[in-house]
């Protein structure tokens, strides 16, 4: 028992430590490392507005639930496409979060509805 915590907080111990020195996760720097300056603050706006963020993290980085985006991601990583699928342009992100929302059609829970949500004002941000 006491072994098991105390390699639980350990474990603990260093995961804040990589919280406190990472600054964000947003999921823009998996999602999209190469996109343009308009996207990535598109994406900020949306995340602010909505309180949730397209890639199914909240603020300290745990991941809440499989987001359509994250799915995608994972998916083209498998396939060898690696996991930046928002692309180096505006249309290319566009492109992206149109097949995301049409991956989600009509939400089914809270969770999908904040994540159509977030689809939809990042589409209203990049306009």
């Amino acid at each position: 028992m006491e072994v098991n915590f105390y390699a639980n907080n350990h474990v603990s111990a260093y995961n804040n430590k990589i919280v406190k020195s990472k600054k964000s996760f947003d999921g823009l720097d998996i999602l999209a490392p190469s996109a343009p300056n308009e996207v990535k603050d598109a994406w900020n706006k949306a995340e602010k507005e909505s309180g949730v963020n397209g890639y199914g993290m909240d603020s300290g980085g745990k991941l809440t639930h499989l987001s359509k985006l994250f799915t995608m991601s994972m998916e083209s990583a498998y396939n060898g496409g690696g996991r930046d699928i928002l692309g180096n342009t505006v249309y290319s992100a566009k492109t992206a979060v149109q097949k995301a929302l049409d991956r989600l059609g009509i939400p089914q829970n809270n969770e999908e509805k904040r994540e159509k949500f977030f689809y939809e004002s990042f589409l209203r941000f990049l306009n």
